[in-house]
């Protein structure tokens, strides 16, 4: 069972040490098995639907450990969700949905500042003109966009693996400064002004 083990930061031929499944003749019949990783040994939780045939198994989804996406939990869920599907499309080698859901997670950072238009491009100029964004975040997003709208809406289109990669990394950039950087600046600002202000 190939799996990617964060602690070793590889994919790994995890070994099986006990598989139940679970049928209920309704739902295509899961298998749940517990693993570790033969390299540190770490443990994995993981489940497989049945594919098309007895002992025939889809790609394993890790239930345990949850991977990170690195950001901050206290991001607005529906970025948090659109995002972590994108790393999970990542993992999964389908770098064109990576792209898709990275254009809905810039809709979810238009839609947390109130810069909801009639498409995402006005949207995105409405972050830039309020300065949520400066000019050259402006770019990265609207590039991300034409990304996102080609892999969306042209059938004749391929993401590569090193485009989409960069796709989810220029992403992860804008939500940790959108998010991050730029309210902990604002933080050290002010703090540096009441010093200034107490040493007057």
């Amino acid at each position: 069972m190939i799996v990617e083990c964060d602690h070793c930061s590889a994919l790994v031929d995890a070994e099986i040490l006990k598989s139940y499944s679970i049928t209920d003749h309704v739902a295509p019949t899961l298998l749940i098995s517990f693993a570790r990783c033969p390299r540190c040994q770490s443990p994995f939780i993981a489940s497989q639907e049945e594919d098309f045939g007895p002992n025939e198994w889809q790609l394993p989804t890790l239930m345990y450990p949850q991977q990170s996406t690195g950001l901050s939990k206290n991001l607005p869920v529906p970025i948090v969700t659109a995002f972590d599907e994108a790393i999970r499309c990542m993992r999964s080698k389908a770098y064109t949905a990576a792209a898709i859901m990275c254009r809905k997670t810039l809709e979810g950072i238009c839609a947390a500042h109130n810069a909801e238009s009639r498409n995402l491009a006005q949207s995105l100029k409405v972050l830039r003109d309020n300065e949520t964004i400066d000019r050259r975040l402006f770019e990265w997003a609207e590039e991300l966009r034409l990304f996102g709208n080609e892999a969306a809406h042209d059938v004749n289109v391929t993401i590569t693996a090193s485009d989409a990669q960069d796709i989810v990394d220029f992403t992860r950039a804008l939500i940790e400064y959108v998010f991050t950087f730029r309210d902990r600046f604002e933080s050290f600002k002010q703090r540096r002004e009441s010093k200034n202000q107490r040493n007057a």
